[in-house]
């Protein structure tokens, strides 16, 4: 009779440490943690962006209640080159049954604004792509094919001369110490001065 309650207990016992152990989440679910999850998947799918960072995490409700987070991360690719290639990624941590969602171009084959009519340059890598595409950016555009290693760097200005919200485009050739800069307005769409052989 004693035999049989310690097996019962041992039973009972048994029965709780393996429900404690599978009732657990599989992920950790602190915003850290799914922020380091989805910057090693990133890493691991975009070995040869040269930027990969979350920029958004939300904290989501599935239909069954249990909760995750909505990431979104830029990885850009050939950051510094004339036609560098932007796109948002989305992620759902843990991961969920849905249909993963396509990443969003931002930049793609040396274009900005994608399917967008009224352009915008919020992002460097259209702001390096309009430096030498946009009409009277010309010079730019000859100082890129005279200096095969001119690499670029784009700044957002609150104000320039009497413009505000401007993009500033720096164009350096480090064999030449030549440079070339490139004033562009965020949201009209225009090049406000170019300047070679000095920066802005």
């Amino acid at each position: 009779m004693k035999a049989i309650a310690v097996l019962g207990i041992l039973v009972i016992v048994a029965l709780a440490a393996v429900y404690l152990v599978f009732s657990k989440p599989a992920y950790p679910m602190t915003k850290e943690d799914a922020q380091k999850f989805f910057i090693e998947d990133l890493a691991d799918k975009y070995p040869d962006a040269d930027v990969r960072e979350v920029v958004e995490i939300l904290p989501a409700t599935a239909q069954d209640g249990a909760s995750y987070y909505q990431l979104k991360a830029r990885v850009t690719k050939g950051l510094s080159t004339p036609c560098p290639e932007r796109m948002h990624v989305f992620y759902d941590y843990p991961p969920k049954n849905f249909v993963a969602q396509p990443p969003e171009y931002i930049t793609r084959g040396c274009e900005v604004c994608l399917n967008e009519p009224n352009c915008i340059l919020a992002f460097p890598e259209e702001a390096i792509i309009a430096s030498h595409t946009y009409p009277g950016t010309e010079e730019i555009a000859q100082f890129i094919k005279s200096n095969t290693d001119a690499q670029a760097s784009a700044e957002l200005r609150d104000s320039y001369m009497n413009y505000t919200g401007v993009w500033v485009v720096t164009w350096r050739s480090p064999s030449l110490k030549a440079t070339a800069s490139a004033v562009l307005s965020k949201s009209s769409n225009q090049a406000i001065e170019v300047v070679l052989g000095r920066e802005i």
